[in-house]
């Protein structure tokens, strides 16, 4: 049985092994030196599961990938940093390794278990820091769209650093969409031995037992962890086992407040917790000590900065109380909405968030008291800048009403938007637009493709639309099956697709786009081409009638960027001549059963004639590339 990478062996010429330090469900983790980067250590995750059946592997892979996806996008100074997936000969096969910065520290149940056999436990005065100090790295997963799911005293380390509390372990990170306040559950993809989805007493019912997860899971699972630390004891032992309520013991003398925030944050029906990290830390901040730094986060200014152990904090109560002089929100409470709006525009700063309107989304939304989930609000009620003009504001309401009808994923939808912008204008990539006079031009910009993303989205089904942000490998696998069945390929399938999907986008071209978050939008097309194809709309089943008439003519219209396949079932050493007639931009394919002795391919050749090669099911696809509606003829000929 393998149990693991010797210390020495070096991966793929660069990584040294020092030592493993953990096994889990998905691989083992090891501590590494990194050779290209002067013996700079960092973390090798190997993919390693425990698993025999092919099918659990295929998936377990995919999750692996998942992961390693998911961290690529997080960017944040408490979360150690993604460098990069790779896979490498392994006792003769392929093995995929992550590798992520190491942290230097203990985790909170190593410091527990320090202060327990000094019979001492964390005092209320630095749990209360550590929530400061941990709920704005939720603040930000949460706005990615991102669930941690397992927050634990073992999956949060104390950097030597600077003391801050950094989430490790993202083994367990799942995207959602967090609409309004609602949850949903995703069928597992694994048994619960594959696929970990959180610990007793430190994961909320609804996720143990049936895998629903939300912002407020994780808020749970941090302040089980915030209780081990004051009580330094098992959440086990501090549950009521019948009605599962947290119970403090006495001889703590935790105060009232936090006593009242925890158990808000541990209720066991979902919908009586707090629903935000950032409602969390505003309960906080208004009891914490004067000694007390609330939420210490990094402010990301014109261009958005690299992370790195060392970044400069921010005291949000500081930066109130210098806004808010002597004068109390309890005193005057126009100041006091001023107090909350300038903290969550602090978190939405901090967040690393690649739409530059989101801020004055939220804004929006904390000045109007909503308590919408979902980082937007109506802006009708009040303008959030005086710099912004009646007309963009009308602008952005279109934009928010028309993303909200069609329930796409907010984070999705901005982070597609963001990367147009940039493939457009890449001069503008990383700077943060702001609501100054300069950059109207570039807001307009920005606004006219978030309005073409939007116009190419009302032309998708609801299906598709609503599966966005989820698409996979896995899934175009099932579609390819599902295509084959009509005597069809993949290649024919995406003929069709491409040709949809490059009439909106036609900057995507030649270009790697499949795993970016634009190709959730082909792969949506892929979806609707299909039911098409198999309703017949697109596609026609020719054989039987060409060897009885010994031709065959079809005639249809195209709008732009639409297509349609044909198939024949033929012998080889048959002869046929193929005619194509219509406009030039029309373009003709015709693929062999095996793909091995395939005839044109995208081509705007119109005509061939020539001796089959092989036996089988012959596909023939009509993809037009004109911008306005074409009509075509397709003749099918068989000589003698």
């Amino acid at each position: 049985m393998n149990t693991g990478l010797k210390p020495q062996t070096t991966i793929n010429d660069r990584f040294v092994i020092l030592r493993q330090l953990d096994q889990g469900q998905l691989g083992r983790t090891y501590l590494a030196e990194d050779r290209h980067r002067f013996n700079d250590p960092c973390i090798l995750q190997e993919f390693a599961p425990d698993v025999h059946d092919t099918q659990a592997l295929q998936k377990t892979e995919e999750l692996f990938q998942r992961k390693a996806q998911v961290l690529y996008t997080l960017d944040h100074p408490q979360i150690p940093r993604f460098r990069e997936l790779f896979s490498s000969q392994q006792e003769g096969k392929n093995t995929l390794f992550l590798v992520q910065d190491y942290v230097t520290g203990f985790t909170y149940r190593q410091l527990l278990q320090q202060r327990l056999t000094q019979g001492e436990v964390f005092t209320e005065t630095e749990v209360t820091q550590f929530l400061l100090d941990s709920l704005p790295i939720l603040a930000y997963l949460h706005e990615k769209g991102i669930i941690h799911r397992d927050l634990t005293p073992d999956n949060i380390i104390r950097r030597d650093d600077d003391q801050l509390p950094v989430f490790i372990d993202f083994g367990s990170v799942k995207q959602l969409s967090l609409v309004a306040n609602t949850y949903f559950k995703q069928p597992q993809l694994l048994t619960t031995k594959i696929v970990q989805i959180g610990q007793p007493g430190y994961a909320p019912q609804e996720q143990i037992r049936q895998g629903i997860v939300s912002a407020n899971s994780d808020l749970y699972g941090l302040a089980a962890t915030a209780s081990v630390l004051l009580t330094g004891k098992e959440p086990q032992r501090l549950q009521d086992k019948e009605t599962l309520t947290w119970n403090f013991p006495a001889e703590m003398n935790l105060s009232s407040n936090l006593t009242h925030i925890l158990g808000k944050m541990l209720a066991k029906n979902p919908s009586d917790r707090y629903p935000s990290a950032s409602e969390v830390i505003n309960a906080l901040s208004k009891i914490a000590p004067q000694p007390i730094t609330p939420a210490t986060l990094v402010v990301k200014s014109a261009t958005i900065l690299k992370t790195s152990h060392k970044k400069e904090k921010v005291s949000f109560k500081q930066t109130i109380d210098r806004n808010m002089t002597s004068t109390t929100s309890k005193n005057n409470p126009i100041l006091g909405c001023l107090g909350k709006l300038l903290l969550v525009l602090m978190l939405i700063l901090a967040s690393g968030t690649m739409g530059w309107w989101v801020g004055k989304v939220w804004i929006s939304q904390i000045t109007n008291a909503k308590n919408n989930s979902e980082p937007e609000a109506t802006f009708s009620d009040e303008k959030p800048s005086p710099k912004i003009s009646d007309q963009e504001l009308e602008r952005k309401t279109e934009i928010r009403s028309r993303r909200r009808r069609l329930g796409i994923e907010h984070s999705w939808f901005i982070g597609t938007v963001d990367e147009l912008f940039w493939d457009k204008y890449p001069s503008q990539k990383d700077k943060f637009l702001s609501y100054e006079k300069d950059d109207a031009t570039w807001r307009k910009r920005w606004d006219e493709m978030a309005m073409n993303l939007l116009d190419s989205l009302e032309t998708i089904s609801t299906e598709g639309v609503e599966n966005i942000g989820s698409y996979s490998q896995s899934q175009r696998r099932i579609w390819k099956q599902q295509v084959n069945r009509l005597y069809l390929s993949s290649r024919a399938l995406y003929d069709l697709v491409d040709g949809r999907f490059l009439a909106i986008f036609p900057e995507q071209e030649n270009q790697d786009f499949i795993d970016k978050p634009i190709g959730q939008v082909w792969n949506a097309m892929i979806l609707d081409t299909l039911t098409e194809l198999q309703s017949g709309e697109r596609y026609e089943k020719i054989g039987t009638n060409l060897h009885e008439e010994g031709i065959i003519e079809s005639r249809e219209r195209l709008q732009p960027g639409r297509g349609k396949a044909y198939v024949a079932n033929l012998k080889a050493n048959e002869t046929i001549r193929v005619k194509l007639e219509g406009d030039r931009n029309l373009l003709l394919s015709i693929y062999s059963p095996t793909g091995n002795n395939n005839i044109l391919e995208d081509s705007s050749r119109h005509q061939w004639s020539g001796e089959l090669r092989e036996s089988g099911y012959y596909e023939f696809t009509i993809v037009s590339k004109s911008n306005k509606p074409v009509d075509y003829k397709l003749t099918i000929t068989m000589l003698k």
